[in-house]
């Protein structure tokens, strides 16, 4: 007789993916492509917000996922259209091993970790913040 409890799963219940309206969809669609979606009309290509791939509606090429990994929060502002490249490496999965009473695996559980669509801050190097500054007091007098 076995009893199967697993308690993140029952703890993770009150927290299931909703799916974001059409109406949502529709204006994040809209503002991908860089359209207004209340004033403009329904355009049927958009782009991916982070590798900018182009992207038709009906193709299912797209995923709307939610911005800040929280599954309950359907506001426009957390719906975010990516295609499915994108969304598969912004999106870390991991599993994690089940064991039974005598520490044999009986399974696996599926960790999904979401690592954020953040750009990445790009460096500046040195000779650009030089001619960014402009020239030191020292190089006006050495060289004019």
């Amino acid at each position: 007789m076995s009893l199967n409890i697993n308690l993140p799963r029952i703890w993770e219940e009150g927290k299931k993916r909703k799916a974001f309206s059409i109406k949502t969809k529709k204006n994040e669609w809209m503002l991908a492509a860089g359209k207004n979606p209340f004033t403009d009309k329904f355009v049927q290509t958009s782009r991916c917000r982070v590798c900018r791939r182009s992207l038709k509606w009906g193709e299912r090429t797209y995923d709307f996922d939610h911005k800040d990994n929280n599954p309950t929060n359907n506001k426009q502002k957390n719906c975010y259209l990516v295609c499915k490249v994108c969304h598969g490496k912004h999106t870390v999965i991991r599993k994690r091993r089940i064991t039974g009473i005598l520490g044999q695996t009986v399974g696996y559980e599926t960790i999904k970790k979401k690592v954020g669509y953040k750009k990445s801050k790009k460096t500046i190097s040195s000779k650009t913040k030089r001619k960014r500054r402009g020239k030191s007091t020292i190089e006006k007098l050495l060289f004019g």
